[in-house]
C-alpha cells in the first residue's frame, strides 16, 4: 500500500509514529499481499463489498473502518462497485503487546463515528501542519485513538441498528448539518422527543460525552480546518461561522481544549 513521504526518515525504535497516509481504490477481487511493515487503518468513503483475513471477513459499506495489521494477507471482494478507502498507516514497537493489550485483533471493523470520528479529522489535520512536531501531535491523538476505540469497543462488536441508534445518529447528522445555528439542549432534545435528561443519558452511554461537549468539539474542528485552510479569515469571523457567539467566547473555549489561541494555531501550520 503506497505512502507519502513524511518528511523525515523515522528511526525504527519509534514507540508509536504514524507512517503515511493515501488512498487506495479497489476496482475488482483482489489480494492485498504486499506484506506491509505497517499496520493501517482504513476507512471506506464509497461503494460496498467484503474484506477477509484469515477465518474473519467483514461486510464493507461507505463508514465502516478497518485496523489492518502487517505482513497479513487480506482479500477484498467488492459487489457491484469500486470500493475507496482513506488510508492511514502507523508503526512503532509498542504496538504488537499494545493493540494485544486493547484486544484489537489482525481485522477490527468499527464505526468511527462520536469522538472517534472527530479523532481521525483531527489527525488529518494535523499531518498537514508544517510545524516541526507536527508528526508527533498525529501520532498523539492515534494513541487516544486508539485507547478510545477499546474503551468503546463494546458497541463495535456488531453493527446492531436499534431504533435509538438509529434516531442518535440523525441527531448527529443534524448537529454536523446546523453547527452554525444555536442548538440548545432543549431543541436537540425536542428533535429526539425525550427530556433533557434522557438524551444527555442515552447519547453520553452511545458516546461518552453529552450532546453539547460533541457539538462544541465538532464546532472547534471546523474552526481548526478554518484556520488552516482559509488564511485572509479572521479569529472573529470564524467564531460567528461555526456558531460561537462572542470571539472571546471562542477563544477562551479553543485555549481550553487546544492548550493555545486560534492565531497561535493558525502559525504552527505556516511556519
Amino acid at each position: 500500500m503506497p505512502k507519502p513521504n513524511m518528511g523525515n526518515l523515522l528511526e525504527p525504535d519509534m514507540p508509536l509514529v504514524i507512517t503515511g497516509q493515501n488512498r487506495l481504490t479497489v476496482n475488482e477481487l483482489m489480494d492485498w499481499s504486499d506484506h506491509s511493515r505497517d499496520y493501517t487503518i482504513v476507512q471506506c468513503i464509497g461503494g460496498t463489498g467484503r474484506i477477509a483475513a484469515k477465518n474473519l471477513e467483514f461486510s464493507v459499506r461507505k463508514g465502516t473502518a478497518l485496523i489492518m495489521f502487517p505482513e497479513v494477507p487480506y482479500r477484498y471482494n467488492n459487489s457491484d462497485t469500486t470500493l475507496q478507502f482513506d488510508c492511514l498507516s502507523f508503526n512503532g514497537y509498542i504496538l504488537p503487546r499494545f493493540l494485544h493489550s486493547l484486544q484489537i485483533g489482525e481485522l477490527r471493523a468499527f464505526k468511527p463515528d462520536g469522538m472517534l470520528g472527530l479523532l481521525l479529522r483531527e489527525i488529518t489535520l494535523a499531518l498537514q501542519s508544517r510545524h516541526k512536531d507536527y508528526i508527533w501531535h498525529g501520532s498523539m491523538l492515534l494513541y487516544t485513538f486508539l485507547v478510545r476505540l477499546t474503551i468503546e469497543g463494546e458497541r463495535y462488536s456488531t453493527y446492531e441498528r436499534t431504533e435509538a441508534r438509529l434516531r442518535l445518529a440523525e441527531l448527529v447528522a443534524f448537529m454536523k448539518q446546523n453547527y452554525q445555528q444555536d442548538l440548545a439542549l432543549s431543541i436537540l432534545a425536542e428533535k429526539m422527543n425525550v427530556t433533557e435528561q434522557h438524551l444527555n443519558r442515552i447519547f453520553k452511554k452511545e458516546f461518552h460525552m453529552t450532546p453539547l461537549e460533541y457539538l462544541v468539539r465538532y464546532r472547534l474542528l471546523k474552526a481548526k480546518e478554518m484556520l488552516v485552510q482559509q488564511k485572509d479569515v479572521t479569529a472573529h469571523e470564524i467564531a460567528r461561522a461555526v456558531g460561537f457567539n462572542s470571539a472571546s467566547y471562542f477563544g477562551s473555549v479553543f485555549k481550553k481544549y487546544e492548550g493555545i489561541s486560534p492565531i497561535e494555531l493558525r502559525k504552527q501550520f505556516q511556519e
